[in-house]
């Protein structure tokens, strides 16, 4: 029996890092900023770094090094990154029963080009975008689904994942991508009430829970909050950036501030981090307050290093890392 099956994305990243960009604001924007290169330029990196992400591999990742077990239902091609993709699942002790091969489509891949703080990041999403249904029978072993951004046709199987989970009494966390949220929005609000738990930033919060019309004018994150829950799903927790995290049921709201990283380095990752250790938390039976506080942890710990995985914790590291920090903003 697992913990908790993960649903969505894995992808082979490849960052490069250089000094050879120049930044400059966007004449069709001015509060968006461009990163340029020379036209025809070799550009050679100051140095390259080779990991992994995806949102249900970097969260099956994290609820193994916190002592759930787990399994990812995703989709690979027949390629090299999907070789590495597998050993590394296996390696971490993984399931990888669920774990489709795409013999028509190359693994996903991620290029991220950095200069100092700032990225472009090119996406293939490959073989992510035709996640099919996965064998039932093994889908009713376990008590959670945490189903996170599903994109292209993989989308498709969001609903039949949510009805399957509620008729087999399965809990299901959702973390819905744009996908979900900027296409049929309206299909995705009807699922809301078979769902437990939603995990959302600020931003994809006020685009699920705000028409044009009134969106600008809910400011108040409990009134958000509220918004959402009226949808459907028992719990929801939001996400905003450096000014911490907002949770609500019936019975609960509470706030948690971020805990500042000694030094962010890369954020990519961090979400997926926080989502993770706060559902872990939940099947672990912990106190919303804690379950809020390990999270942010993680979330600070992978920022302070190259790659969505690289910085995530064991629950002993995070109570380590709890008992020593002390400074919150």
């Amino acid at each position: 029996m697992f913990d908790v099956i993960t649903f969505g994305g894995a992808t082979r990243d490849i960052f490069f890092n250089t000094s050879k960009g120049v930044i400059f604001p966007d004449p069709k924007d001015e509060q968006e900023k461009l990163l340029a290169f020379q036209y025809g330029q070799k550009i050679i990196t100051d140095n390259a770094y080779f990991s992994f992400g995806g949102g249900a591999f970097n969260t099956a990742v994290s609820f193994k090094k916190l002592g759930l077990k787990v399994a990812a239902h995703i989709n690979v091609g027949r390629d090299e990154s999907a070789y590495s993709i597998v050993q590394r699942l296996k390696l971490l002790g993984i399931d990888t029963s669920l774990v489709m091969t795409d013999p028509e489509n190359h693994t996903a891949l991620s290029l991220l080009v950095m200069d100092k703080k700032d990225h472009v990041a090119f996406l293939h999403r490959g073989s992510n975008n035709f996640l099919k249904f996965p064998p039932k029978d093994i889908l009713k072993k376990t008590k959670w689904f945490l189903i996170t951004s599903l994109t292209g046709e993989s989308a498709r199987i969001l609903p039949e994942l949510i009805n399957f989970a509620y008729e087999n009494n399965i809990k299901v966390a959702l973390n819905p991508g744009g996908a979900q949220l900027r296409g049929d929005c309206e299909k995705l609000k009807e699922l809301l009430g078979k769902v437990e738990l939603i995990l959302l930033n600020r931003e994809e919060a006020e685009t699920l829970a705000c028409s044009e019309e009134n969106c600008d004018v809910i400011s108040d994150n409990r009134i958000l909050l509220g918004k959402i829950q009226k949808m459907g799903p028992k719990r929801v927790i939001i996400t905003e950036g450096e000014k911490g995290s907002y949770y609500f049921d019936n019975n609960v709201i509470n706030f948690e501030p971020v805990f500042k990283a000694d030094k962010v380095i890369d954020t990519t990752g961090a979400g997926d981090a926080f989502g993770s250790t706060f559902l872990a938390g939940i099947i672990k039976g912990m106190q919303i307050p804690k379950a809020q506080k390990m999270a942010a942890v993680n979330a600070s710990n992978v920022a302070q290093f190259r790659g969505a995985q690289e910085g995530l914790l064991t629950e002993k590291e995070i109570e380590n890392k709890l008992k020593k920090i002390k400074v919150v903003r």
